[in-house]
């Protein structure tokens, strides 16, 4: 049994975890609108996506303006965590990893507002731009189709569908990012982040034909 509750509480153990460890330089509360856990915006006036696809630096900097986003990270990368629990279930999540579109000083992150740093970066340094993908773990039943599993990592493109066995913890989300993106920062804290990395959320969603290509998989 899952309830909004206990996602916005498992949710609050992250950020509260990585503001502490001074890994996030600042968290959203997260709030609760009927059956949907996920942040609360800064600005809800301004509009999530201006065109469907590939999320691109236009994308970022409105997040960044309107506190569209779970965190930010020390870099300037965005946490986006969104659940939604039905029946006593997870019925759907969007969970992305958004790096920032520039190098940007860590210093300057951490004492500045981030939309200011990011408009330094593109005023001064439009071209050192970095082409680091954003990583979204989806988790929608209602859509699955051949092709479109229910459980699925989006990567470097909107139509990359990789299936996964099931939808995902927030705590295995932050073992997955922090494995892969932030090895350091991953290993100075590998007792709370292995602890997350076990946690599970749902029932096993792959199919025969999910199996028939490279997937994720995960006891």
């Amino acid at each position: 049994m899952t309830t909004p509750r206990a996602v916005r509480d498992d949710i609050n153990n992250l950020l509260d975890y990585l503001l502490t460890a001074e890994i996030a330089v600042y968290i959203n509360p997260v709030s609760i609108d009927g059956t949907r856990v996920s942040w609360h915006p800064l600005d809800p006036s301004l509009p999530f996506l201006t065109h469907r696809g590939d999320p691109g630096l236009e994308d970022y900097r409105r997040w960044v303006q309107a506190g569209a986003f779970s965190a930010y990270l020390l870099d300037g990368a965005l946490l986006q965590l969104t659940y939604d629990v039905e029946g006593g279930e997870i019925s759907g999540h969007r969970l992305a990893y958004i790096p920032a579109p520039y190098r940007m000083d860590h210093a300057l992150v951490r004492v500045e507002p981030l939309l200011d740093v990011v408009d330094i970066y593109i005023a001064d340094a439009p071209t050192s731009m970095v082409l680091h993908s954003a990583i979204r773990f989806d988790y929608d039943p209602a859509s699955a189709t051949p092709g479109h599993p229910a459980s699925h990592l989006t990567i470097n493109s909107a139509h990359c569908r990789i299936a996964c066995a099931a939808p995902l913890h927030v705590g295995r989300f932050a073992d997955f990012v922090f494995r892969h993106f932030y090895a350091d920062l991953w290993a100075a804290h590998r007792s709370y982040f292995t602890g997350g990395a076990t946690r599970q959320i749902g029932e096993r969603t792959l199919t025969d034909h999910d199996r028939t290509s490279p997937h994720l998989m995960w006891h």
